[in-house]
């Protein structure tokens, strides 16, 4: 995929598996429609069944109360058998008969083709049921009394008995043939469920873990890009000690602590001592080696919670979090002979220092006001010194 877009290749991930999930609902949708389906036609063919079962069982029972009763009441009796023979017809046709599209079957399937089948003599059986009904149920009507009937009647529920049997048989052979196909679907079921995860699982391996990976990366790298690009802007290119932009936000967070906590906070401001000499004798970029050692030589000597800044030129400002007036003046004394005792890019070079500290009860340009007053003091003064600028009260 070189030269595509990362969103370009995410969005091909991302629809391929989405592609394989719905691959694999819509096949295990269709065996769990097809099981359903053939729990549906069992259930119709066993109502349908059952229906032949009560319309045989009546026939019987109208044609011998037709053949005791007279008149109109006959005649009631004649044309409920009527009725009934030609539901059983109806049944008998859709059960044996009927087409595929009737029961919701294909041409060749199993069920179909156990209805259709006849080595248990149902047709026959069936005919010569709705013959010797149709004949008693035509003698009754010509007047024939109870007795004649006798042996038709017999014969009636002889076939009846043996129609029912063989229906019975069927319907056994088709619950059978059903709850095999219900086996069988309920395992192609698991086994595709089981599929499908797998597939998944194989899925979130094969594309979305590289996806996430991918994701993950290019994140850590654009928070790495942002850490940098942070540190770049709060920080002076040439000396790599903080500047302004950052002093702004360090003074004003040193000076909250100070007040939430009730401690100290020094300023000590500094710069070197006749600086445009060396530019205007030595160049600027002896210079700029310089100011790069003197940063290193203050973040040597201070402490790890001690913050150094380049506020312009070679002025430099250390903050001292938790120390007072005297000990900041220390820490600038150190200050001063580590530079005045050891040179600076090979030049001997002094240092001045001015002091000034704070409860956090006034505000940081007062306090870089008093700490550049007494700079501008220790200059006045002879230069290579330390000056402090107590508050006023």
């Amino acid at each position: 995929m070189a030269g595509i877009s990362l969103h370009t290749k995410l969005t091909l991930r991302y629809a391929l598996a989405l592609s394989l999930v719905a691959m694999l609902t819509l096949a295990s949708y269709a065996l769990m429609q097809n099981a359903v389906g053939t729990e549906v036609l069992g259930a119709k063919l066993l109502n349908v069944a059952g229906r032949q079962r009560m319309l045989c069982q009546r026939v019987e029972i109208l044609a011998m109360r037709a053949q005791r009763e007279a008149g109109t009441e006959r005649q009631a009796r004649l044309q409920e058998m009527d009725e009934a023979l030609k539901e059983l017809s109806e049944g008998h046709d859709l059960l044996v008969h009927g087409p595929a599209k009737d029961l919701g079957l294909d041409e060749d399937s199993p069920a179909l083709t156990l209805l259709r089948n006849d080595d248990d003599g149902a047709e026959g059986l069936f005919k010569g049921f709705v013959a010797e009904a149709m004949k008693l149920r035509q003698n009754l009507a010509k007047g024939q009394d109870w007795q004649t009937g006798v042996a038709s009647m017999q014969r009636i529920s002889h076939d009846g008995d043996a129609l029912l049997k063989a229906l019975d048989s069927r319907m056994s052979r088709l619950e059978r043939m059903g709850e095999s196909t219900l086996r069988s679907f309920s395992r192609l079921v698991v086994g595709l469920l089981g599929a499908a995860l797998a597939g998944l699982l194989l899925t979130g391996w094969a594309i979305l873990r590289p996806m996430v990976a991918e994701v993950v990366r290019d994140r850590e790298q654009l928070e790495s890009l942002n850490r940098s690009l942070e540190t770049q802007a709060g920080t002076d290119k040439l000396t790599g000690a903080y500047n302004r932009r950052t002093w702004d936000v360090e003074i004003q967070r040193e000076f909250s602590k100070a007040r939430r906590q009730g401690v100290r906070l020094s300023l000590v401001m500094t710069d070197l001592d006749l600086f445009k000499r060396v530019n205007d004798e030595h160049g600027h970029q002896r210079g700029d080696l310089v100011l790069q050692e003197f940063t290193q030589r203050l973040r040597q000597t201070v402490r790890a919670s001690d913050t150094v800044f380049r506020l312009g030129g070679e002025e430099f400002a250390v903050l001292l979090p938790g120390t007072d007036l005297e000990q900041g003046r220390l820490t600038a004394e150190k200050l001063r002979e580590g530079v005045a005792r050891s040179p600076l890019s090979g030049l001997a070079i002094t240092a001045s220092f001015g002091v000034a500290d704070t409860g956090g009860d006034e505000s940081p340009d007062e306090l870089f006001r008093r700490a550049d007053q007494a700079l501008y003091a220790a200059k006045a003064n002879g230069r290579d010194r330390v000056e402090i600028m107590k508050k006023e009260s």
